[in-house]
């Protein structure tokens, strides 16, 4: 009987076993934490090769130069015909989509929400749009992340400068300079100073002075003080006098600086006006709206551009979405400097995931926003509660007319609900943004003051390396000289214990994935400025000196830049988040009010036909206004008005957004790319401008409501 076949048994097998490369894989970077992977296909490359393999007949024409160059930045392998195929998708099949949805929602959906025609009409229409606009935003997607991967690389142009100059003070070789100022820098020049290396050593460019001039004239179009300090680097390693060859280093140092003062000025004095428009546009706007939607309600008397739904589209959609595409607008100019640092979600010290920490305790912050929200709501609840028996004991009907009141999904909120509902989602964002960000928040500040304090903590090491001390003694000094320095007892201090009690090499104290002094320091200023000191100690303790008193005065003229543009901001700065915080509330709770002055008022005229008959018309003011009572459909303006308390309502979930945007925008402009300052600083305006625009609404209602 022949043995039975094991050949799948083995395949299954093998399938199984792990690749003997993979076992010799690092799975740790020199941080301590976790390799990320390598990073996936876009979203956007992966929908469009899938649109162009399937809608082949829908190709367009090719390229033109300005987009081949654009593709060719970016690195993203597109065809011309992959890309118009899938605009022309998302145009075709979205329109055939929209038209389904714009029907089902005029047929089914706007008689259960009780919509009118036009209401109905507009939403429907809105479904037809969408697919025309997602179809044009795809076309710009590229050009626009390509302008924010330009902005980000641009903030570490003087980064890349300085080591280029670092290296050629040490050694005027410029294939030497160009490789230190790959490997230590950052952004995507860093990534193209690798690939000029490669394409020089495969022939691509005969010498490396002919890839860095093409590199120039390509990052000229963006940044013509880079452009111009590339070509005076370029001239020093020409310059056979030392003297003269340190005047072209300094002096493309001193250019790509004040090229970026320059565009900080700009950038600041052209801030003002773009300012006073968002406030404009984020708060007199909706004042003005408030006054003239019931007025034109009762003179147009068919379109119901003053109910519930048309002002909660009006202020809750339409106003939020041109003020975050305005305010993108605006971020779009700044001037990168400082990135600040990342901190991950496990770093070492934090709370577990998806917890807080609170007196002592951990809790989930999810569960807490909930809690904190219901019970915000409860609270008003039973006040309302306890108004409508009191009310309701003493037979106070008619004060009960004064109350406002909403109607949402069958239940009747009144004014202390409604203050409670506004509250209670401001508390619960805030306790959501607090409990996932603030702890980040606190490590990256404890880190940005390290970063502050390491060039003068690596002027001293470099002073002591000057005087020829081996680097154990340099680093006992410099932990001695600056013993409050958290660089120096968490960085230096670490360093030295692996060097002596461990007996590591240098790089393995500094950059061990166990052991190391940077394992849970994620700070690529630090970083780098460890890396520059253990790569250049290996060319002597002199070298290493000078690389490191060049490595300080870089952080320093970076720190100056950084700081000259929160000085040239400030003015703004504080202008919108007192804007966001204070005005914006004040202005919108008494908004609220007026528009119930506004709508009585209003109504009150109903009633003069018979005045007008007798006298030849309405007196209001000392002024005659002659068959105005024929004019307005005053019958029906409380009708198909949104009521007081709707219009709180939709007020109070228009300062939560208006909030969130305006500090967004203001903390984006304080720090750029940092999203923990944006969700600390949206988590600690919410709550207080929320609270001002109850308490101010309430005063503002109860003192206004005679005049109505």
């Amino acid at each position: 009987m022949p043995a039975p076949r094991r050949r799948p048994e083995r395949r299954e097998r093998a399938k199984k076993e792990p690749d003997v490369k993979s076992l010799y894989t690092e799975k740790f970077d020199d941080t301590g934490f976790e390799t990320p992977p390598v990073p996936k296909i876009s979203l956007f490359i992966r929908v469009t090769k899938y649109f162009g393999s399937k809608a082949r007949g829908m190709k367009g024409p090719a390229f033109t130069p300005e987009q081949r160059e654009l593709f060719d930045f970016l690195n993203w392998d597109l065809t011309a015909s992959e890309f118009y195929a899938t605009a022309r998708s998302i145009m075709v099949f979205g329109l055939g989509i929209g038209v389904v949805l714009g029907a089902i929602f005029f047929l089914f959906l706007a008689p259960i929400l009780k919509l009118g025609t036009d209401i109905a009409s507009l939403v429907s229409l809105v479904f037809v749009l969408i697919p025309f606009m997602g179809s044009l935003y795809y076309q710009q997607y590229p050009k626009m992340f390509a302008e924010r991967e330009k902005m980000r690389s641009l903030a570490y142009v003087p980064e890349i400068i300085n080591y280029l100059v670092m290296s050629l003070r040490i050694n005027p070789n410029l294939e030497k300079a160009v490789e230190f100022a790959s490997q230590h820098g950052r952004g995507k020049i860093s990534d193209e100073l690798k690939e000029l290396i490669w394409d020089v050593q495969i022939g691509k460019f005969l010498s490396i002075e002919e890839g860095l001039d093409k590199l120039a004239y390509r990052w000229g179009n963006y940044s013509d003080d880079f452009k111009h300090s590339l070509m005076i680097i370029r001239s020093s390693v020409l310059e056979t006098d030392k003297e003269r060859r340190a005047q072209l280093l300094e002096k493309a140092t001193a250019d790509v600086l004040e090229g970026s003062r320059e565009k900080m000025d700009l950038y600041a004095r052209g801030l003002h006006q773009p300012s006073v428009f968002l406030y404009y546009f984020g708060i007199l706007l909706p004042l003005m709206l408030a006054i003239i939607l019931p007025i034109a309600a009762a003179f147009v008397k068919d379109v119901p551009i003053a109910t519930k739904t048309s002002i909660f589209l009006i202020y809750g959609v339409l106003i939020p979405a041109g003020i975050y595409v305005y305010g993108n607008n605006i971020l779009g100019g700044r001037p990168p400097t400082y990135v600040a640092p990342e901190i991950p979600p496990d770093y070492p010290g934090l709370p577990k995931k998806g917890n807080m920490r609170w007196m002592g305790m951990q809790f989930s912050y999810t569960l807490l926003a909930i809690l904190v929200f219901f019970g915000v709501f409860m609270i008003g609840n039973a006040i309302d509660g306890w108004t409508m028996s009191h009310i309701a004991e003493y037979e106070l009907e008619e004060q009960l007319r004064l109350i406002p009141s909403a109607e949402f999904a069958g239940f009747t909120f009144y004014i202390y609900s409604i203050f409670s509902l506004i509250i209670g989602t401001s508390l619960a964002i805030s306790v959501y943004l607090l409990g996932k960000y603030g702890e980040r928040k606190k490590v990256q500040d404890e880190l940005r003051a390290m970063e502050g304090e390491f060039k003068d903590s690596v002027y001293v090491l470099a002073s002591r390396l000057a005087e020829n001390r081996p680097m154990e003694d340099a680093l006992a000094h410099a932990i001695e000289f600056l013993p409050k320095s958290k660089v120096s007892n968490r960085v230096f201090r670490k360093v030295l214990e692996n060097v002596v009690l461990l007996g590591l090499t240098l790089e393995a104290a500094v950059f061990d994935r166990v052991y190391g002094a940077m394992r849970n320091l994620p700070s690529q200023t630090i970083r780098s400025g460890m890396r520059v000191m253990v790569d250049s100690v290996e060319l002597g303790v002199n070298t290493a000196a000078k690389a490191l008193i060049q490595l300080s005065m870089q952080i320093r003229n970076a720190q100056k830049i950084d700081e000259s543009l929160k000085k040239l901001l400030s003015d703004i700065t504080m202008l919108l988040n007192t804007m966001a915080t204070f005005i914006a509330p004040i202005v919108l709770a008494v908004v609220s009010s007026l528009q119930t002055i506004i709508i009585n008022s209003l109504s009150g005229l109903g009633g003069t036909s018979q005045l007008e008959s007798a006298t030849g018309g309405t007196r209001i003011g000392g002024m005659n206004f002659k068959g105005l009572g024929s004019v307005l459909d005053t019958s029906s303006i409380r009708d198909n008005s949104a009521s007081p308390g709707e219009f709180l309502l939709i007020m109070g979930i228009y300062v939560i957004e208006v909030v969130i945007l305006l500090t967004y925008f203001n903390s984006q402009i304080e720090d750029s790319n940092n999203k923990l300052h944006t969700y600390v600083s949206i988590a600690k305006a919410l709550p207080v401008a929320s609270v001002i625009f109850a308490v101010v609404a309430y005063f503002a209602s109860s003192s206004l409501s005679g005049l109505g």
